[in-house]
């Protein structure tokens, strides 16, 4: 029952949004550019509460590389591009900034935390400085707890916690704690007992 009351909200919310997911989606065929999916992202990024919530979430659903109906995206959180594949389950808190993350399920991100579009965007082959633009894809993976403040720009395995402030600058191995600047593997995470009957 609870699950068919957020469809619908998530419906009537993609209906609000579907004008901007219109203009991004001609953006994308026609010009090649992501100027208007920022100002609409910027757009949305600040609409409050709950409201906002959902708008958030219907309009990456309809813009996004791939984006589950089934997210929670605080305020002031923004995706500056389309690339972005977000798994269900995932909730962020306030400000956070994305690129070219792919997300796994069941994610939990806190505040301020940034993933952008790799550790090189700005180098040649060669490791200078450069007028180029290299986007890459930052993967977390599933049931991580990324903490406040965070900045990953390596991947992250699945389950793992990353403390508050860490700058993950190198891939980092399932089922750890991690944090530092740069992180490290703090140790090992042990998993609770399944629950009887799960």
């Amino acid at each position: 029952m609870r699950r068919s009351a957020k469809a619908i909200v998530f419906a009537i919310a993609l209906v609000i949004v579907l004008p901007l997911i219109v203009l991004s989606w001609l953006e994308k065929r026609l010009a090649r550019s992501e100027l208007v999916f920022l100002l609409c992202a910027q757009t949305l990024a600040v609409v409050p509460g709950f409201p906002g919530q959902w708008l958030r979430g219907a309009y990456y659903f309809g813009t996004l590389d791939r984006c589950s109906w089934e997210v929670r995206f605080g305020f002031g959180t923004l995706f500056t591009h389309r690339g972005a594949a977000i798994g269900p389950r995932v909730s962020t808190g306030a400000y956070c900034i994305m690129g070219h993350a792919i997300i796994s399920a069941d994610v939990m991100i806190g505040s301020r935390v940034s993933i952008p579009s790799g550790k090189r965007q700005h180098l040649d082959e060669a490791g200078r400085l450069a007028p180029v633009t290299r986007f890459e894809h930052v993967r977390v993976g599933e049931q991580c707890w990324i903490g406040e403040g965070a900045i990953l720009l390596a991947d992250v395995a699945e389950g793992c916690i990353v403390s508050a402030g860490a700058v993950v600058i190198d891939a980092m191995p399932a089922g750890k704690l991690i944090g530092g600047n740069p992180a490290r593997v703090i140790r090992d995470i042990e998993r609770a007992p399944a629950a009887p009957g799960t």
